[in-house]
């Protein structure tokens, strides 16, 4: 009886019950039009070679990027372990989702059989990641030089701090060290190229949104 005389007072109680259903329908169908819009245009993950005319030619590397920004991107190039790959560091990451947020481009070098080599600061390893910066400027996107971010985690950090900390002029603003060593992974040059770590043993999105807080306002100093 009561239910009656709400419905019969208030005649939006009323339509409610009526149309409810149909409602419900027409919300799922604009929230998932608007998911696709948003979505539209968002650049996706690729495997790509490093082009003939590049001294690390044939290299792989799984990228990231807008190819027509509105204005230079910051681009940070993430560095996976010995004995892992590049894909499964940027499934576990998730940091191309942060790029999409963010507005960055991303790049994920690949080791030679799995192995970085970190014998030779100035080995071909070292001019790979310089090759792919080039690349990523001059075939992917338009890169903001002054905010290249190198971050690794293991091996890989070892290697980013190698090629922060090099001779030759700066081309990292930041890099970001990951992982829990009994030792330091590496030579550090903070009055040129700040480092952050993350003292965790695996990489998730926790991982990345900290490196990106670090990294993200650094620009490139000179040597």
């Amino acid at each position: 009886m009561w239910f009656g005389w709400i419905v019969a007072s208030n005649p939006l109680a009323g339509w409610w019950g009526k149309n409810k259903k149909n409602v419900i329908i027409v919300g799922v169908a604009l929230v998932a039009v608007w998911w696709l819009v948003a979505g539209r245009g968002r650049p996706e993950v690729e495997q790509v070679d490093i082009p003939d005319d590049y001294p690390s030619a044939g290299r792989e590397l799984r990228v990231q990027a807008p190819s027509d920004p509105d204005e230079p991107l910051p681009l940070v190039i993430i560095l996976h372990d010995d004995n892992a790959d590049a894909q499964s560091l940027e499934r576990a990451s998730d940091a191309s989702s942060l790029a999409n947020r963010r507005d960055f481009a991303l790049a994920f070098p690949e080791a030679v059989a799995g192995t970085w080599r970190l014998d030779d600061p100035n080995g071909p390893d070292l001019q790979y990641l310089r090759d792919v910066v080039r690349f990523m400027d001059e075939e992917r996107t338009d890169v903001d030089l002054d905010r290249v971010y190198i971050w690794g985690i293991g091996e890989g950090a070892r290697l980013a701090l190698l090629a922060a900390c090099g001779p030759g002029d700066p081309v990292y603003a930041g890099v970001g060290v990951v992982g829990q060593f009994e030792t330091e992974p590496g030579p550090t040059c903070d009055a040129v190229t700040p480092h952050g770590r993350v003292a965790e043993t695996a990489w998730d999105d926790d991982v990345t949104d900290a490196l990106w807080d670090f990294s993200h306002d650094k620009r490139r100093r000179s040597a």
